[in-house]
C-alpha cells in the first residue's frame, strides 16, 4: 500500500469517526439546513419551484339538529345534540340515530324518557333528491299499549320535520308503515303534524 493508498484510508477512517460521533454522541446529532429559497436577480425563487403554503387546521363544522323525547311530565320536548358534519355522513340519518339510542344519561338523571321501545335498530335512512325514508325494526311497534304508540310515533315525526323540510316516510321492515301496531294505528304519510289525525 503506497503513501496516497494510506492517507486516503486515514482520510476516509477520520471522517466515518467524525459522523459516528456527531451522528450518536451529540444532542442534536448530525442536521443539515437547506435553504427553502434562493435568490436570484435579487428576487425570491423557492427551491421547490412553488411557494411554500401555508398548512391551516380545518376546524369542525357543527350544526345543531332536535331530537323529541318525553319530559318528567310526558311531554314531548326537544333537545338539542351537536352533529359534526366532517363525521357524520348526513345529520338527518344523526339525529334519526340520536332519537332512537336517547335519552342521555344526564337526561335521565332530569326525568326525560323515551317511548321507542330500546330493541328498535335502524335498518336504512335513505336519503333522495326529493324524500327521505327511514326504515326501522318490527321492535318499534312492540309493547307499551296505545298512548305509547302514539307518543313515539309522533317523536318520530317531530324529530324528522325539525330535520329537514323533505318529505320523509316511516317504514317497518322495509314496508310503509301506514298501520303501527296491534292497536292498528293509521298514519297519514309523508310523516307531519296532521299524519295522526283520524
Amino acid at each position: 500500500m503506497n503513501f496516497s493508498q494510506k492517507l486516503g484510508l486515514f482520510i476516509l477512517i477520520v471522517i466515518s469517526l467524525a459522523y459516528v460521533y456527531f451522528s450518536f454522541f451529540t444532542a442534536e446529532g448530525v442536521h443539515f439546513k437547506f435553504p427553502e429559497k434562493i435568490y436570484k436577480n435579487n428576487e425570491s425563487v423557492s427551491v421547490s419551484g412553488q411557494e411554500p403554503q401555508e398548512v391551516t387546521e380545518k376546524k369542525p363544522d357543527i350544526r345543531t339538529i332536535k331530537i323529541f323525547i318525553t319530559d318528567a311530565d310526558g311531554k314531548l320536548r326537544s333537545v338539542n345534540r351537536e352533529c359534526d358534519t366532517s363525521a357524520e355522513k348526513s345529520c338527518f340519518e344523526f339525529a334519526v340515530k340520536e332519537l332512537i339510542s336517547a335519552p342521555s344519561r344526564w337526561e335521565k338523571s332530569k326525568g326525560f324518557t323515551s317511548e321507542i321501545p330500546s330493541g328498535t335498530k335502524i335498518l336504512s335512512v335513505r336519503e333522495g333528491e326529493g324524500s327521505i325514508m327511514i326504515d326501522l325494526s318490527s321492535a318499534f311497534e312492540g309493547g307499551g299499549g296505545t298512548e305509547s304508540t302514539y307518543t313515539r310515533i309522533r317523536q318520530i315525526i317531530k324529530t324528522a320535520n325539525a330535520n329537514t323540510n323533505l318529505p320523509v316516510y316511516l317504514y317497518i321492515n322495509g314496508r310503509q308503515a301506514d298501520v303501527i301496531g296491534g292497536e292498528g294505528i293509521m298514519i297519514k304519510q309523508p310523516l307531519n303534524e296532521r299524519s295522526l289525525d283520524g
